[in-house]
């Protein structure tokens, strides 16, 4: 396989047409061809030679939500997203703005965070009660919030005790012994899944950082399985999800670090279908990837691009009833809806 270098002196050594081959033409051409090839790689919406040629997506789309900007209805960054019981989206992007939209993007309400100089939040999810809750991962909390935007209460502060956190990044709910339970997932040293009750009162934690069986390193989000009374959670920086039952014991992992099929390189987001297959966002691989309920992969769906069907960093995931997968496309600004 040819590369850039060989690019580079195989045209810095032609001459430019109509001009003499000298030193100046030769840098400019080798300068250009570097650029060109750096937004090959970057983007995947340049071929050149000796670049590598972008891989078919197979991504079945149905429409994209969003744009760039800071206006209703547009994005900085989205990461951060849930589908409520009613089937409405909500998103939190990198300007800590959560926004309320229906399925097909129509707004329908939404809120700034209470502060955000510090950093801004991660994950969000659409609680039983109807709030949302927002893992605000730089101030090292879960607020709970009304629709409206409301301060209702605050769960955890900075710290490395019981109930405490250090960057939380999802909320997700369980039901134990006909109780509700929540879960938080945080990393930055503590990289654990805290259990608390509906009222904020911590009851236990799994889990500590490292590589081993039983440990995490920056989980970035869970997804629920009540049917099957699975829990799953993104192991981010393990390259692999942690699959746990609902008394929070460790049933099995899968995934390891590449980029071929089964294998993952940041699963940052994760949802379940209907018939217990396991979708992951993989942030560093730009893709999704479906997992059936015993672990094995059934497609990967996507590759890096600009278009419609492509993803740049992708973060959140959502997948409603009739499997369509709601992706925050970081990199791109957007929500593309994809039919699965």
């Amino acid at each position: 396989m040819k590369t850039i270098a060989d690019f580079e002196l195989r045209i810095a050594d032609s001459p430019v047409p109509g001009t003499r081959a000298n030193g100046w033409a030769r840098a400019i051409r080798v300068v250009s061809l570097r650029i060109l090839c750096v937004l090959c790689v970057l983007c995947g919406e340049i071929m050149l030679p000796g670049c590598k040629e972008r891989a078919p997506s197979g991504a079945d789309v149905l429409y994209t939500i969003g744009r760039t900007g800071s206006g209703d209805g547009e994005f900085t960054y989205p990461r951060g997203l849930d589908l409520a019981p009613d089937g409405t989206l909500w998103v939190v992007d990198k300007t800590a703005r959560v926004q309320h939209m229906d399925a097909s993007g129509k707004l329908l309400g939404g809120f700034r965070m209470p502060e955000s100089e510090t950093g801004k939040p991660i994950g969000l999810t659409v609680g039983p009660d109807g709030n949302v809750y927002v893992a605000d991962t730089h101030y090292h909390r879960v607020l709970v919030m009304s629709p409206e935007g409301k301060v209702l209460r605050q769960i955890g502060s900075l710290g490395q005790g019981d109930g405490q956190f250090i960057f939380p990044t999802d909320v997700a709910f369980v039901p134990v012994g006909g109780q509700m339970r929540m879960l938080v997932s945080e990393y930055g040293g503590n990289d654990r899944i805290s259990v608390f009750d509906l009222e904020g009162r911590f009851l236990r934690s799994v889990g500590s950082f490292g590589n081993e069986v039983g440990q995490l390193c920056r989980p970035a989000c869970m997804a629920v399985d009540a049917s099957r009374k699975r829990i799953y959670v993104a192991d981010a920086c393990n390259h692999r999800v942690v699959v746990y039952d609902f008394d929070l014991k460790l049933v099995s992992t899968f995934g390891e670090p590449g980029t071929q099929k089964g294998q993952m390189r940041y699963p940052y987001g994760l949802a379940v279908m209907p018939d217990g297959s396991v979708v992951v966002s993989e942030f560093g691989n730009n893709r999704l990837q479906i997992f059936s309920p015993d672990a094995k992969s059934i497609s990967v769906i996507g590759a890096p691009g600009r278009e419609p069907g492509q993803l740049v960093y992708p973060w959140g995931l959502a997948v409603d009833a009739r499997q369509r997968a709601f992706i925050a496309d970081g990199g791109n600004n957007r929500i593309q809806v994809w039919q699965l």
